[in-house]
């Protein structure tokens, strides 16, 4: 991510096409977790096949964490309603359809490195509370580079911008590697993370352009949503009723 960040301070390529530096960025955990699970006995894709009402709740944890705030904020008046629907990419139901396979693949980079290899890599040696704040950790740094690549950050609220990537990031990873821990499969975190980022960065209904600090893809009203909800999976978790294999 270093080396990709400083390429684009050259050549500006990621800024043009920034379809393609998100793709590129996911898959790099992907990538390691591929070549580092040919060295241990780590089960990428988990040793059980996933249960429905695990998948279930892939679904519908993004979709009411995000129809929630959003509509909240829609209702309140702090956003409006998007007019041109196909410029943002739901005029057809092709590019619905191709949107949403685009976040299952890019989704499936990032899980195979963190949730796929990472996880259960420590979940021998931690407690769930370790496991959550060691493999966030990484997590966000990661991300901090990919912040910088896309060149998304505003240097006025570069401070909250941080603070509110990193709240987003660890209510997330709560989440997501408790699924990963208790259905013993990779499957419902990939769905969940595939759903997030289909709804986040596919806006349907607001504009975000009055306030991205608090109604972006990295604002503060998602972040907040999904801290509060995995305060239950924290609990289950600490516990000791998680799958570790």
């Amino acid at each position: 991510m270093a080396a990709l960040t400083g390429l684009n301070f050259f050549t500006g390529f990621f800024r043009v096409y920034p379809a393609v530096a998100v793709f590129v960025a996911m898959w790099i955990p992907g990538i390691a977790g591929i070549l580092a699970a040919r060295y241990s006995k780590v089960r990428l894709r988990g040793a059980k096949r996933p249960k429905i009402r695990f998948l279930v709740l892939a679904v519908i944890t993004p979709v009411g964490v995000c129809g929630i705030i959003l509509g909240a904020l829609w209702l309140s008046g702090l956003e409006t309603l998007q007019i041109d629907l196909v410029e943002i990419g739901v005029g057809s139901i092709a590019l619905f359809v191709l949107g949403f396979l685009f976040s299952v693949f890019g989704a499936l980079g990032e899980e195979i490195g963190w949730r796929g290899f990472l996880a259960p890599l420590l979940a021998g040696r931690l407690g769930f509370t370790g496991l959550v704040w060691c493999s966030w950790l990484p997590w966000f740094l990661f991300y901090l580079w990919l912040f910088f690549l896309a060149g998304s950050y505003s240097k006025p609220v570069l401070g909250l911008q941080v603070l509110t990537i990193g709240t987003l990031l660890f209510g997330l990873n709560v989440l997501l590697v408790w699924l990963r821990m208790r259905a013993g499969s990779l499957w419902p975190p990939v769905l969940f993370h595939a759903v997030h980022n289909f709804l986040v960065f596919n806006p349907v209904a607001l504009s975000q352009s009055h306030r991205p600090w608090l109604t972006g893809e990295l604002g503060l009203g998602i972040a907040c949503g999904y801290l509060a909800i995995c305060v239950g999976s924290l609990w289950d978790g600490s516990r000791g009723r998680i799958d570790e294999r």
